[in-house]
């Protein structure tokens, strides 16, 4: 006897949009109940942060952030940035930067820091604060194993009924809807483990004045732990203003940055599960 045979296609679709709602919320909980603990970890530098608030991207804004406070960078009209003092003591992920010659894009910022970001990516994984790789991997499968599931049922019960000659048009759209919402639960896993996730948030909460009002020795801290959006109304501006000319908000999430140097996913940003 076939599956749904005595169903309805109104019956169906009911059951597949309930199915559907489970399944999102099943593709949320499963991360968070399953995500590795990690460790907890007392020695976090900026750089450190900076990966873990938003990746590679957000690395990048809090090395220009730090540069342009000490004098490194200058403005150079609306969204540019060029380096001033080549010679300025700095990190090794800040001297690539002020190796440079040309104005500075946020792009190219991201990719000059590219080698340490792996680096500190590395070191947090080590660290216990981002996932391993095979295990960032399982994780987003279990996230999607729902809607695996429901679009693999989707398409039992709409070639069933195109055999019968019913109209199956609507299904169909459920069933894409159900391949994005699935593409973006993949995309959208959070790298960090717990710890890694509880470390930036406690930060946040015990460091809320950097969002309003930090101090230049504390610019660099400030844009890891909240993007380059603190830096509006500051005489720092210029490296938000560089960053939203990118199109990429005030420097990554941590769901869509990139936590292994190259593009995706270092930290969340509060978000993610």
């Amino acid at each position: 006897m076939e599956l749904f045979s005595s169903w309805t296609g109104s019956d169906f679709l009911q059951f597949y949009i309930m199915l559907l709602v489970l399944s999102a919320v099943a593709g949320w909980w499963i991360p968070a109940q399953l995500r590795p603990a990690g460790r907890t970890s007392q020695s976090l530098d900026a750089e450190d942060l900076a990966m873990l608030g938003g990746g590679r991207e957000r690395l990048a804004d809090s090395l220009l952030a730090d540069l342009f406070v000490r004098g490194g960078l200058a403005a150079v009209g609306a969204g540019r940035l060029e380096v001033v003092r080549p010679g300025l003591p700095a990190s090794p992920a800040g001297k690539a930067l002020l190796a440079s010659g040309a104005p500075i894009s946020a792009g190219a910022a991201s990719r000059a820091v590219g080698l340490h970001a792996e680096r500190v990516t590395a070191r947090l994984r080590r660290s216990g604060l981002l996932l391993r790789p095979d295990e960032y991997a399982q994780l987003r499968w279990l996230s999607i194993a729902p809607f695996c599931v429901l679009l693999l049922i989707g398409l039992y019960r709409q070639r069933m009924g195109s055999a019968l000659g019913e109209a199956t048009g609507f299904l169909v759209i459920l069933m894409v809807l159900t391949a994005v919402l699935a593409l973006l639960r993949f995309l959208k896993v959070d790298r960090r483990t717990r710890e890694g996730i509880a470390a930036v948030q406690g930060l946040r909460a015990r460091a809320a004045r950097l969002s309003a009002a930090p101090r230049p020795e504390e610019v660099a801290t400030a844009v890891a732990l909240f993007g380059t959006g603190v830096l509006v109304g500051t005489p720092w501006e210029p490296v938000h203003a560089l960053r939203r000319q990118s199109g990429g908000g005030d420097g990554g999430s941590a769901e869509s940055s990139d936590g292994d140097g190259g593009g995706d996913g270092g930290g969340c940003g509060g978000c993610g599960g």
